[in-house]
């Protein structure tokens, strides 16, 4: 038998495949060598770009001024009328505390006690402070709390009438709170009320709400004052404090709030012209000496009585009697007449005719315009001093 395998040569390997693999491994050689010298000196940059450092986070340290909440800049929605108002006169209002002597029967003898507390606007940079005058009645001493500041001050003078009241404290460069004209104020415009209901632990809170009524009349003796009325929350303890505008002036001094079951929201505010007036006479007077007439009112005419009586106006106040030897009596005012204007000023109602009297000083002469029989009468009244029995 043949050997199969002596029958067939072996196949030899040709050369043309090493000159192929010598061509492949050349290939390859030569694009590594032409990407590296392309990378090495055709885009030299991008060889050496190196990544981004993390960015080096600083934290403030604890020795830094710290800047107060009013002299930074406020993002935009904080940035408010209310916000800037309130900034404005929070450091202006003040706390009261009222204390009494009381004896001490376990230690047998006599102690300082709180009797109450309230709240007070400064007026001026060198001490002098506006509160309500029951807020201070009664005070065997009366405190001031600036801050964690407290100081004694001294009664320059109240007014239990208009329920005003001065104080003084020894203490310069103090905020002072600006003014407004509360004549100027419109119902429904924006009202924020400062002061420490409760106590000095909620003090120099605020709240918001609206002028209600611009002038709320209240006797008081043989006085009318005209009162504001506001929405905004009004405490225990709020009572001296602030009534401010949007612009962050004051036009009034907080007093009272109707207490009565079912009903909220019904404060009260002594106008700010009116205050102005009172504290100024306090700290030159240390008391009230009001311009006096002598008449007491009848009531005020309304269109309904002007239709039944026939009357030639529908406003005005009706003089019922006329006290002998008053300023009117002397001035020729009758009981009967209607009075409509004094001093220029038109008095549709009686606190109107309060107002515009105490607009006026003492012995100064001014035009009563009254309507008698139908007809319109001027005449000349020199007005004189309360008797300090009806003041």
């Amino acid at each position: 038998m043949m050997d199969f395998f002596s029958d067939f040569q072996q196949p030899r390997r040709s050369s043309k495949t090493g000159l192929i693999l010598s061509a492949l491994f050349g290939a390859v050689i030569g694009g590594l060598v032409v990407a590296y010298i392309a990378m090495r000196f055709f885009v030299p940059e991008q060889a050496n770009v190196q990544p981004d450092p993390a960015p080096e986070i600083i934290f403030p340290s604890g020795d830094e001024e710290e800047i107060p909440f009013t002299e930074r800049d406020l993002p935009e929605y904080q940035d408010t009328a209310i916000v800037r108002a309130a900034q404005k006169v929070v450091p202006t209002v003040v706390g009261i505390t009222n204390k009494a002597k009381v004896y001490d029967i376990l230690h047998g003898r006599t102690i300082l006690r709180d009797r109450s507390t309230g709240s007070g606007v400064i007026i001026s940079e060198d001490g002098y402070i506006v509160t309500n005058n029951h807020v201070i009645d009664g005070a065997s001493e009366i405190w001031v709390t600036l801050g964690e500041e407290e100081i004694q001050a001294e009664l320059v003078g109240g007014d239990l009438a208009t329920d005003l009241a001065v104080l003084k404290i020894n203490k310069t460069g103090l905020p002072a709170a600006q003014f407004g004209d509360s004549e100027k104020i419109v119902v429904g415009e924006t009202a924020i009320a400062i002061g420490n209901p409760l106590g000095l632990e909620f003090s120099q809170t605020v709240t918001v709400g609206h002028i209600s009524a611009k002038k709320r009349t209240i006797n008081i003796g043989q006085q009318a004052f005209n009162f504001i009325q506001t929405d905004a929350a009004i405490n225990d303890g709020n009572s001296g404090g602030a009534l401010v505008n949007l612009n962050g002036e004051v036009i009034g001094i907080n007093t009272a709030k109707i207490k009565v079951a079912g009903v909220e929201g019904m404060g009260f505010a002594i106008p700010s012209n009116m205050v102005k007036n009172i504290a100024t006479q306090l700290i030159e007077n240390g008391r009230i000496v009001r311009p006096w007439l002598g008449i007491y009112s009848g009531g005020d005419v309304d269109k309904v009585l002007a239709k039944q009586l026939r009357l030639p106006v529908d406003y005005g106040v009706i003089v019922q009697r006329v006290v002998p030897d008053s300023p009117a009596q002397q001035g020729g005012i009758k009981a009967g007449d209607i009075i409509i204007a004094l001093g220029g000023k038109q008095t549709k109602v009686f606190a109107d005719l309060s107002d515009a009297i105490n607009r006026h000083q003492i012995g100064e002469e001014v035009e009563v315009v009254v309507i008698r029989e139908d007809q319109e009468v001027k005449l000349k009244v020199t007005l004189g001093e309360t008797p300090e029995e009806l003041q």
